[in-house]
């Protein structure tokens, strides 16, 4: 009760104007010690917002672009919750300044200790930029992501990598997932499947991301055509069987002895801890809702649909690549969704 009181109350338009005000003068002055609190009520309030947003928020987005702020450890939480804000709430008004964001998300991953941030930002842009605006980026973002990824590949980084490769599937398609990365080296594709998919699926954790992460891999092997090609068809079982591991078994939740301290940094300015409001928690959102109840009943029925399109070629696929206990389930998920059997 206390807690949603207090958002209530701050969000309200009296509280809005008495606020800025002061948040302004804080930043103005560089209070280090209130800015990252400055910004988690920001975030608060404008995540509350109706569209259109008032002025002064906007008024305030090319600050928070500032590469200063961003030095600052303590600050970097709730920046990026601020920066999804505002993509979320006005994702025409933050067009012009997505190179900034970009800069920002490349500064980012190249942290261990922040780089799940970085996936934050792009998660967000997927989720609420058009198509346009954020695929004339996306190769520079893959090939940052596999550089990242060569020089310093650990467990919560490549957790990551699968969710936003998955929510890019979902989102943009699988066909362009699967190009865009084919079209920095041919056949890439490939060890992407081999190497993240099916070796590091199991890793993903968190409710939300699971699902993000089933509903992507079932995009790649029902909608992405390029998957039944020669190149890539090989792979196609022991996707499918990592997906029913996923549905079927707990994450796994090692981590190597190695990664088990974050490394600590030498960032210049301000480097108090972040510690998070009470009344300003964030919940995980779920992007697809409702039209994603069920996991297993969406590959049901996607497999259906995909063995209508290719008629005599994935039950001998199934058959010849998946066997045992995957089997059994696939079988369940199909007679669950009332489907008797594929073409």
């Amino acid at each position: 009760w206390y807690q949603r009181r207090v958002r209530e109350a701050v969000v309200s338009t009296q509280s809005t104007g008495a606020l800025f005000p002061v948040f302004q003068e804080i930043l103005q002055k560089d209070v280090t010690e209130f800015i990252p609190y400055v910004f988690q009520v920001l975030s608060l309030m404008l995540e509350l917002q109706n569209r259109p947003i008032p002025g002064q928020y906007m008024a305030l987005f090319p600050f928070l672009l500032t590469p200063l702020l961003w030095e600052r450890p303590g600050s970097i939480p709730p920046l990026t919750r601020l920066i999804q804000a505002f993509i979320e709430k006005n994702p025409d008004g933050v067009k012009d300044s997505i190179s900034s964001i970009l800069g920002i998300f490349q500064k980012l991953i190249a942290s261990r200790s922040n780089d799940h941030f970085g996936f934050y930002l792009l998660n967000t842009m997927i989720e609420h930029l058009d198509k346009t605006t954020f695929t004339a980026n996306v190769k520079g973002v893959f090939m940052l992501l596999f550089q990242r990824m060569q020089s310093s590949k650990t467990t919560k980084f490549m957790r990551s990598f699968i969710v936003f490769m998955s929510l890019f599937a979902a989102q943009v398609g699988a066909q362009p997932l699967i190009e865009t990365v084919d079209s920095i080296q041919a056949g890439l594709f490939g060890m992407v499947l081999e190497k993240i998919f099916i070796a590091e699926l199991q890793k993903v954790t968190g409710e939300t991301d699971r699902k993000i992460a089933a509903v992507g891999v079932i995009k790649l092997l029902t909608e992405g055509p390029a998957m039944l090609n020669d190149n890539y068809v090989k792979w196609w079982a022991p996707l499918l069987i990592a997906l029913v591991h996923m549905f079927e078994e707990s994450a796994d939740t090692s981590v190597p002895a190695d990664e088990h301290f974050i490394e600590i940094e030498d960032t210049p300015g301000y480097s108090t801890a972040f510690n998070q409001l009470v009344f300003a928690t964030k919940k995980p959102a779920d992007p697809f809702g409702a039209s994603v109840a069920n996991p297993r009943q969406l590959l049901a029925e996607s497999l259906q649909k995909l063995s209508v399109r290719y008629p005599g070629k994935l039950t001998p696929l199934i058959q010849q690549g998946v066997t045992g206990p995957a089997l059994g389930k696939i079988q369940e998920y199909l007679s669950a969704a009332n489907i008797g059997s594929l073409s």
